[in-house]
């Protein structure tokens, strides 16, 4: 006996229009998947307030290794969360609160 799923209804149901741009459910999933860990969440809510953070500000405020960190900064970097600055031996990131917005906005609406 073979199973298969029809999942267009809800390709065609679960669209949303919006004034912000679409995002892709594989974009939300990562995004969701990169929040699920406490570290990448708190490091989250702490760029929030829309600063740039250097990794030594982050590794200081939550008590982790610099290992540590770059490990949490890759996983946020690939759902796009966050975008890195260079400057000299200083690495900042920031929040990127458009995708955060987008993808929350998708699901709630």
């Amino acid at each position: 006996m073979e199973l298969r799923l029809d999942f267009s209804y809800y390709m065609v149901v679960g669209k949303k229009k919006s004034a912000s741009k679409q995002i892709s459910t594989e974009q939300r999933a990562k995004v969701f998947k990169a929040l699920s860990d406490p570290t990448r969440l708190r490091m989250v809510e702490m760029l929030s307030n829309g600063n740039a953070l250097c990794g030594s500000e982050i590794t200081d405020n939550l008590g982790i290794s610099m290992a540590l960190l770059c490990h949490h900064w890759k996983t946020l970097e690939h759902a796009g969360l966050i975008s890195k600055k260079k400057e000299g031996q200083t690495t900042s990131i920031s929040l990127n609160r458009q995708l955060l917005s987008d993808c929350l906005s998708d699901v709630i609406d």
